[in-house]
C-alpha cells in the first residue's frame, strides 16, 4: 500500500514523496514538519490535503517549535470525517442486510441487494455504524457507539484487534445543564496515553484561575473509582487538568500525555447550570513510549517515590550501561511533553555514590510562563541549597559533586494560552582523572550563569593531593599541607582534606602490593573516611591493610592495625539512597597507611575510594570512633586557639541526616577556660529563636531534637543553648575552672551548608573570672575576677556568663569562714553564690543547697561552713553584658573562737531543707511516737549521744 505525505515549506508550497509501509501503524519515521503559522492554519480546520485518498499514519508527528504531537486521523475535505469517505454509496454490512431490503422495497424494488444505501468508510480501520446511524462510519471497535459517544472506555488492545490503529478521536454529544460525559483510556504495555484537545464549546468560563459553570477535566493514574471522583469533584492523589471555555479552538492542539504504560486515565466533560450545548473534539493516540521523538516517555532512569505523586529517586548507579556512564538518565516535568499539572511540586533528587563520578545536568527544554515566576518555576538544590533558578525559556547546564541534588519543578494554576509544557533535563556522569571537571553553563536564554569555579565546600586541590614516591610504582602520599609540595591545595580554618581512590592510580601491578601514605607531623592528627571500597578474589587474594607510625610501608615490619581480605565491599549508599555509615580510621600524633592488593584478573571494578582530612593541634585531637568530637587538653594543646564548626571537610561528603558534633575543653588544676562563639552562619528558623535575659540565654520552642542549635554545657549542666540566627548576641562568652563543652546538633545535615557553622575562640588561662584556685584548703586566702578593684568599667560587648566551682575543706577541730566583696548591684538571676553539701561525684554533681547569697547591696557577705563538715562546693554563677565583679575572703578559726564578724547561728544558714534534715524529722517523728522509755526516746539523749546518731545516721541515710 502507497502511502503519500507532505512536507509543507515556509513558501506552503507542497512537494510529495511516497514511502511505502506494510500497515498503518508506528512503524514509519517519516516526519511531518511545518511552520507554526501554516501548523495553526492546518490544525483549526482539522485537515490537510493528502495526494489521493489517503489517511496519515499516527507513526508521524508534528514538530511545531517547543511542542510536538503525533499526527492523528488527517482526512481530505471531501470526506465527512476521519472514519466516513462518503454518507452513502456502499453496501450496508451483512448485519444489516434487512435495512438495505426494506429500503429497497420502499423505493418500489423487489429487495435488491446489490443497492448501496450505506456510508462508505474512510479505511480499513473504520466500520459502519450500522441500522442506528447508517450513513456514517466509525472506528471499529466502536461502531455501537456512534449514536452515544458518551461514558465509553476505550482499551488500546480491544481497539488494536478491532481496527488494526492506536488512536482515534473524541466527538461529543451536546451536553446541556448539569449533564457529563467520561471516557476512560485504558493503555496497553509500551504505550502512553496521548490526548489532543481541539474543539471546547459552551464548557463553562474561566474565573480568574477556576473553571465555572461547566469544565473539562483530564484526570491521569485514574482507576474506575477516578471516574466517579472527577464526576464529584473529590480527586485522590493523582494529576489533573481542567480546560473551559465559551467557543475555544485550541491551536496549537493541547496536548496532554500520561506518564506510565500502566495507569488509566480519564476525560471528563461535564456541564453547568447554563450549559446548552456543551460539545469536544479531541483526538487520542497510545503512543511508544520509546518513541524515538520527544513523545516517549523522558523519565528514564529514575524510580518513584512511592507514595508521592511526582516524586523521583535517581541513583548513579542506574545510570549505567555495560559499566560505562552514558547520556541514559532523563528527568521531565509530569505530562511532557505535553501540559504539565497545575499546582504541584515534584521533586527528582539525584544520589551520587562517588566524588570522583560528577554529575553534569543539562536542561535541554524549559518552556514555563515568563510572567509567572512565583508559582510556575524549577529550583535547583545541591545538598539542600538553592543554586539556581529557572523561569521562562531559561535553561541551564551545571557539573557537580553532589553528593545530593534535588530539581525541584513547581507549578501554578493552568492559564491560556496552553503552550507551555515545562522541562527536560539530561543526566551524565563521567570518571574523573583525579582533576577537577571543568563546569560550565551555556543556554541562549539563560540569565543565571554560573561561575565556572569548583563547586562550594569543595576545596582546590581536593583531587591532586595524591602524589606519587620516588622511585615508586604504586605507592603514593598524601602530605597534610599540599600547597608545599606544588600540588595546591586549600586551608581552610588550618584544615587540609581531599579525596583520593584507587581509580586515579597505577594499581594492576600484580602481585606488588600498593600503599597510600599519610605523614603526621607533631602535634597534628588525620581522619579518614573510606567511602566505598570493593576487593574481589577467593582467600584473601587480595585485601587492604591499615598501618600506624610507619613513615613509608614499603619498609616497615610492623603488622597492620586492621587487615579486610577478599572478598568484601562496601558502598557508600544503600538502595534507598541513604549513605552507609562511615567507616572511620584515626591517628593522632602518628602517621597512617594504607596497603592494598587487589587482582586484576578478579576484576575490573576494584576500588578504594575514600576522603581525609588533616587536623592541627588548635582544633583539638579526634576521638576516636567519631565523626567530629574533639578533645581539648590545656596540659597538651595551646593556650588559645579558634576553630570552625563549619562542616567543609571532605570526610563529611557521605554524611546526610541527623548527627551530633561535641567539643570538650578541661583545664588545668587552678586554671580557667573561657569559650566564646565569636560568628554564626544559623539562619531564621521559625520553630525556634534565641532569647538572652538575665537567666541566660534559651533555646525558645516546643522541641529542640527537630531544631539546629548549639548548647555550652559547664560540668554536665546545660547552661546556653543558642538556635536561629543568633548574631545579635554575640559574642557569649562563657568561662569555668572546671570542663566546657559544645554540642552542635544536626537536624538534617548535607554536606557543604554553610547556614550550620560557628566559630568560636578559646582560652586556658591561670588568671580568669574564676580565680587561679579550685580547692580553697590554706588557713588564708582569697580570689578575686581580674577587674574587682579597677577603676575602670568593661564595655558592653555581648553576653558573659561565669560559672565557677570551688570545694573549701577545713579540719574537725576548725571553723571555716567566709568573706564575699562585690560592687555589683542586682538579683540571684544576675549574680549569686551558692553554697553545697559536698558530693564525691563533684562536679559533675553537688549535693542540697545550704545558703544562697545574692549581691543586692554593696555591704559584705559573711559566712560559715556549718559544724560538722570538713567540705563544702561553693558555686558562683553570674550572667550579664558585663563580667562579674568579686572579691573572696577565708580564714579558718579554732571551734572555740568564733571568727570575728559571724553574726548569725550556724542553724539560720540553712535556708533550704537538705536530704539529711529530712531525715532526722522523720526519724524524731517516728521515736516521739513509738512506744520506747522516755529513756531510749531520742529527746532524752544526752547532747553527746545526740551528736554521735546524728553522725551515724548521715553516714547510713544520706547517699553520696
Amino acid at each position: 500500500m502507497n502511502y503519500q505525505f507532505l512536507h509543507i515549506a515556509t513558501t506552503g508550497r507542497c512537494e510529495q514523496s511516497a514511502h511505502r509501509r506494510a500497515n498503518i501503524d508506528y512503524s514509519s519515521e517519516c516526519f511531518a514538519k511545518m511552520s507554526t503559522v501554516l501548523m495553526m492554519f492546518f490544525v483549526v480546520t482539522v485537515t490537510l490535503f493528502p495526494v489521493g485518498n489517503t489517511s496519515a499514519s499516527a507513526g508521524d508527528f508534528v514538530d511545531s517549535g517547543h511542542l510536538v504531537w503525533t499526527t492523528i486521523g488527517i482526512t481530505a475535505r471531501s470526506e465527512v470525517d476521519m472514519w466516513t469517505k462518503t454518507s452513502s454509496g456502499c453496501a450496508c454490512s451483512s448485519q444489516d442486510h434487512h435495512l438495505q431490503s426494506q429500503m429497497g422495497v420502499a423505493g418500489g424494488g423487489k429487495g435488491n441487494k446489490g443497492m448501496k444505501t450505506c456510508a462508505c468508510c474512510a479505511h480499513a480501520g473504520a466500520c459502519q455504524c450500522g441500522i442506528k446511524v447508517p450513513y456514517r462510519c466509525a472506528q471499529c471497535g466502536l461502531e455501537q457507539q456512534c449514536d452515544q459517544m458518551c461514558n465509553v472506555t476505550l482499551d488500546a488492545s480491544q481497539l488494536y484487534s478491532s481496527s488494526r490503529l492506536r488512536y482515534g478521536q473524541i466527538k461529543s454529544l451536546e451536553l446541556h445543564e448539569h449533564q457529563h460525559c467520561w471516557y476512560r483510556l485504558v493503555p496497553e504495555p509500551g504505550y502512553r496515553i496521548e490526548l489532543q484537545i481541539y474543539r471546547l464549546v459552551d464548557t463553562g468560563y474561566l474565573n480568574q484561575s477556576k473553571c465555572t459553570g461547566g469544565q473539562l477535566e483530564w484526570l491521569t493514574n485514574s482507576g474506575v473509582s477516578s471516574i466517579e471522583s472527577g464526576v464529584s469533584g473529590s480527586l485522590p492523589q493523582q494529576h489533573s487538568w481542567t480546560l473551559c471555555g465559551a467557543n475555544e479552538r485550541y491551536s496549537p492542539p493541547a496536548l496532554l500525555f500520561s506518564d506510565d504504560d500502566i495507569s488509566p486515565a480519564t476525560l471528563v466533560l461535564k456541564s453547568g447550570e447554563f450549559t446548552r450545548r456543551g460539545k469536544l473534539l479531541a483526538h487520542f493516540s497510545f503512543t511508544p513510549i520509546g518513541h524515538s521523538a520527544q513523545l516517549g516517555l523522558q523519565t528514564i532512569g529514575g524510580t518513584s517515590v512511592h507514595g508521592s505523586v511526582c516524586d523521583w529517586h535517581y541513583q548513579q548507579s542506574d545510570c549505567v550501561t555495560e559499566g560505562r556512564y552514558n547520556n541514559t538518565c532523563r528527568m521531565a516535568s509530569p505530562g511532557y511533553p505535553g501540559l504539565y499539572p497545575p499546582n504541584r511540586t515534584c521533586r527528582f533528587h539525584v544520589a551520587l555514590q562517588s566524588p570522583f563520578q560528577p554529575l553534569t545536568l543539562h536542561f535541554i527544554s524549559v518552556q514555563l510562563p515568563a510572567q509567572r515566576c512565583k508559582t510556575d518555576y524549577v529550583r535547583i538544590l545541591i545538598n539542600g541549597r538553592v543554586h539556581t533558578t529557572l523561569c521562562g525559556q531559561e535553561t541551564v547546564q551545571l557539573t557537580t559533586y553532589g553528593p545530593d541534588v534535588t530539581v525541584e519543578f513547581n507549578s501554578g494554576a493552568l492559564l491560556p494560552p496552553y503552550v507551555f509544557n515545562g522541562f527536560l533535563a539530561q543526566l551524565t556522569f563521567r570518571e574523573t582523572d583525579g582533576q577537577p571537571p571543568q563546569l560550565h553553563s551555556r543556554g541562549t536564554h539563560s540569565k543565571n550563569q554560573l561561575n565556572p569555579h569548583q563547586p562550594e565546600g569543595i576545596p582546590n586541590g581536593a583531587f591532586r593531593a595524591v602524589e606519587r614516591q620516588a622511585h615508586a610504582v604504586c605507592d603514593y602520599v598524601i602530605r597534610p599541607n599540599a600547597t608545599n609540595s606544588g600540588v595546591g591545595s586549600e586551608t581552610m580554618m588550618n584544615r587540609w582534606s581531599g579525596f583520593f581512590s584507587t581509580s586515579t592510580t597505577a594499581w594492576k601491578v600484580w602481585p606488588a602490593p600498593c600503599s597510600f601514605t599519610f605523614p603526621v607531623q607533631p602535634g597534628q592528627s588525620v581522619q579518614i573516611n573510606l567511602l566505598a571500597f570493593n576487593i574481589t578474589g577467593a582467600d584473601c587474594i587480595s585485601f587492604m591493610e591499615i598501618h600506624e607510625g610507619a613513615l613509608d610501608v614499603r619498609w616497615s615490619l610492623s603488622s597492620p592495625r586492621q587487615k579486610i581480605c577478599s572478598p568484601a565491599w562496601k558502598k557508600s549508599r544503600n538502595s534507598y539512597t541513604r549513605f552507609n555509615q562511615p567507616y572511620l580510621i584515626h591517628s593522632n600524633n602518628a602517621s597512617l597507611s594504607i596497603r592494598f592488593r587487589m587482582d586484576p584478573v578478579t576484576g575490573d571494578d576494584q576500588v578504594i575510594e575514600g576522603a581525609f582530612a588533616y587536623f592541627n593541634e588548635l582544633e583539638g585531637f579526634r576521638v576516636p570512633g567519631t565523626l567530629c568530637d574533639a578533645h581539648f587538653d590545656a596540659t597538651v594543646n595551646p593556650s588559645n586557639g579558634r576553630l570552625s564548626s563549619s562542616f567543609d571537610s571532605t570526610i563529611f561528603w557521605s554524611v546526610v541526616g541527623p548527627f551530633n558534633c561535641t567539643s570538650t575543653f578541661d583545664p588545668e588544676e587552678r586554671k580557667s577556660v573561657t569559650l566564646t562563639v565569636t560568628a554564626s552562619q544559623m539562619k531564621n528558623d521559625e520553630r525556634c529563636y534565641t532569647e538572652c535575659d538575665r537567666q541566660g540565654c534559651h533555646c525558645r520552642t516546643n522541641d529542640t531534637s527537630i531544631i539546629n542549635h548549639i548548647t555550652l554545657v559547664m560540668s554536665n549542666r546545660s547552661t546556653v543553648c543558642l538556635c536561629g540566627d543568633i548574631q545579635a548576641f554575640l559574642p557569649v562568652s562563657l568561662s569555668s575552672n572546671t570542663r566546657i563543652s559544645v554540642h552542635h546538633h544536626v537536624v538534617e545535615f548535607s554536606f557543604g551548608q554553610p547556614d550550620l557553622a560557628i566559630d568560636l575562640s578559646y582560652r586556658f588561662s591561670t588568671r580568669h573570672e574564676c580565680g587561679s584556685e579550685t580547692f580553697l584548703e590554706s588557713p588564708t586566702g582569697s580570689i578575686s575576677s581580674p577587674l574587682f578593684g579597677l577603676k575602670e568599667k568593661s564595655t558592653n560587648d555581648g553576653y558573659h556568663h561565669t560559672d565557677c566551682l570551688w570545694i573549701a575543706t577545713v579540719k574537725p577541730t576548725e571553723l571555716w569562714t567566709a568573706t564575699i566583696y562585690t560592687p555589683d548591684q542586682g538579683d540571684c538571676q544576675e549574680w549569686n553564690l551558692t553554697l553545697l553539701y559536698y558530693d564525691d561525684k563533684w562536679p559533675n554533681q553537688l549535693g542540697s543547697v545550704i545558703d544562697v547569697l545574692c549581691p543586692d547591696s554593696n555591704e559584705k557577705h559573711v559566712f560559715a561552713m556549718p559544724s560538722g563538715l570538713n567540705a563544702m562546693a561553693i558555686r558562683l554563677q553570674a550572667w550579664n553584658t558585663v563580667p562579674v565583679h568579686y572579691r573572696l575572703v577565708w580564714q579558718t578559726s579554732s571551734l572555740s573562737s568564733p571568727a570575728p564578724g559571724v553574726q548569725r547561728s550556724l542553724s539560720s544558714l540553712i535556708t533550704t531543707t537538705s536530704p539529711d534534715q529530712q531525715q532526722l524529722d522523720t526519724i524524731a517523728k517516728t521515736s516521739s511516737s513509738s512506744s520506747l522509755p522516755p529513756a531510749l526516746s531520742i529527746h532524752g539523749l544526752p547532747c553527746t549521744f545526740l551528736f554521735i546518731g546524728f553522725a551515724m545516721l548521715r553516714t547510713r541515710f544520706i547517699p553520696r
